[in-house]
């Protein structure tokens, strides 16, 4: 029997002859093993998990980031393109070049422009400003670009501004 040590019950200690209960210790030991490495397994898969989401937050917040700042260079994209185009002189040709390298720079971090010349009509793509009828272009054809529009990442930040055929007397649903 077990002696008490000021006022506590000593553990009683397998002997040498039990092979049960050392068995049943091994056993309890290897299961208390067992579970603390699949925990320790659950945290490192959960930190690896938590590493990869932190990586796609941040090159979220970069490319938000990146497409407010192209959005607002947008219209000195059209400044330049209207400035190069009015002025005939060398002057217009600086603006062209200007235009090109910003142009460059905007394409390297995702920028395209939105195809319109020679397409239909895509109300994903382009918005309507005004519908004529022509006889030399197909129904929903896109007569002419207002505005040009722009995707950033395969996002459309700014659909095309177009004028769009729509041919007279047909049914248009």
């Amino acid at each position: 029997m077990p002696e008490e040590v000021e006022g506590q019950k000593a553990e009683e200690v397998p002997t040498a002859g039990d092979p049960a209960a050392l068995q049943a210790e091994l056993e309890a030991s290897r299961k208390q093993t067992e579970e603390l490495l699949t925990r320790v397994q659950y945290f490192r898969a959960e930190l690896e998990n938590t590493r990869k989401r932190t990586e796609r937050d941040m090159d979220q917040i970069v490319r938000y980031a990146n497409e407010a700042l192209v959005s607002r260079l947008l219209p000195i994209l059209d400044d330049l393109d209207a400035a190069s185009a009015s002025i005939p002189d060398e002057t217009g040709r600086g603006y062209a070049l200007v235009r090109e390298n910003l142009w460059k720079v905007l394409q390297e971090v995702g920028l395209e422009e939105i195809p319109t010349a020679g397409e239909t009509f895509d109300p994903y793509l382009h918005e309507c400003l005004h519908q004529v009828n022509d006889a030399g272009l197909a129904d929903g054809a896109i007569k002419e670009i207002v505005r040009k529009g722009y995707r950033f990442h395969m996002k459309v930040i700014r659909p095309s501004q177009v004028i769009v055929v729509r041919k007279e007397g047909e049914n248009h649903g």
